[in-house]
């Protein structure tokens, strides 16, 4: 059994009164952890801390973790993602004789697939983490976009299932490496004053082509601080400058335009399989 700590937010994550929850998996618990992550993010910075116990091999080892902590965590809650029925049970048990309440976040989800599907779960522990053509797949669209980023090797964009173009400061690198972890091939054009757009770019499909945008300010936000000797003022006026000609850029290639602002990394992606996987 593993044992890690995960105390969520920024300038509060050293609170003394935060809540302590739980995760409980026979594989490494990244589920069930993603799920409270999701619901910590509804309070307060530092309000929820995560101990997670992964690779659990018997119900022993939770009794026995539990047991030597009782006094450190006397209120918690369990959420927990384990694979093997048997096992599953046994924890539940465990957490059951100690007033603990626990979430079984996988068994449900599981008996509703199996009905759905007419098929005998697996039961394997970290199957979604097998080398398959899925996980093949990510590697090599995770590869793809180190090897694409920024501009890089533009004789390949034809082989992007997603090119990303627009100014410095607009997120295509982190949305670009974001979209290569859910497996696809994507790269990405500078569309800043004094960079040459490759002639490979208006060959590529259209929508597959995403135009990234952002405010002044959001783009000000890092110039201003690298800008060496020069005014705000004068800052400004250049990024306005960008603007015009990457819209331009935009225009000329056929592309779907989206604002970055106030959009995470996950909404833009979303919005962007939404429009791939529909054509």
């Amino acid at each position: 059994m593993k044992v890690t700590f995960d105390q969520l937010g920024g300038e509060g994550a050293t609170r003394e009164d935060a809540a302590v929850v739980f995760v409980i998996s026979d594989a490494l618990g990244d589920a069930a952890q993603s799920v409270v992550i999701s619901a910590a993010s509804q309070f307060s910075d530092g309000a929820v801390r995560v101990v997670r116990l992964s690779q659990i091999k018997s119900a022993d080892e939770v009794r026995d973790y539990f047991d030597a902590h009782d006094e450190d965590f006397v209120s918690t809650a369990v959420f927990h993602s384990i694979v093997d029925p048997v096992l599953r049970r046994s924890v539940k048990e465990a957490l059951n004789e100690r007033g603990i309440t626990s979430v079984d976040i996988l068994g449900p989800v599981v008996q509703i697939l199996a009905g759905l599907t007419g098929e005998i779960p697996k039961n394997i522990a970290s199957a979604h983490h097998r080398v398959d053509s899925r996980y093949l797949r990510r590697v090599a669209a995770m590869e793809y976009f180190v090897d694409h980023d920024n501009g890089k090797n533009p004789q390949d964009l034809g082989e992007a299932d997603v090119v990303l173009v627009g100014l410095t400061g607009s997120a295509k690198s982190p949305l670009a490496m974001h979209l290569s972890f859910l497996g696809y091939k994507v790269a990405s054009v500078s569309l800043d004053p004094g960079r040459t757009v490759p002639e490979e770019l208006a060959k590529v499909d259209p929508n597959r082509v995403f135009g990234l945008e952002a405010t002044t300010d959001v783009l000000a936000t890092a110039r201003v601080r690298d800008a060496k000797g020069q005014q705000r003022h004068e800052v400004l006026a250049e990024i306005e400058a960008a603007q015009e000609g990457a819209r331009r850029e935009m225009e000329r290639l056929g592309c779907e335009r989206l604002s970055a602002d106030n959009k995470t990394i996950e909404e833009l992606a979303s919005d962007i399989i939404f429009k791939v996987e529909g054509e």
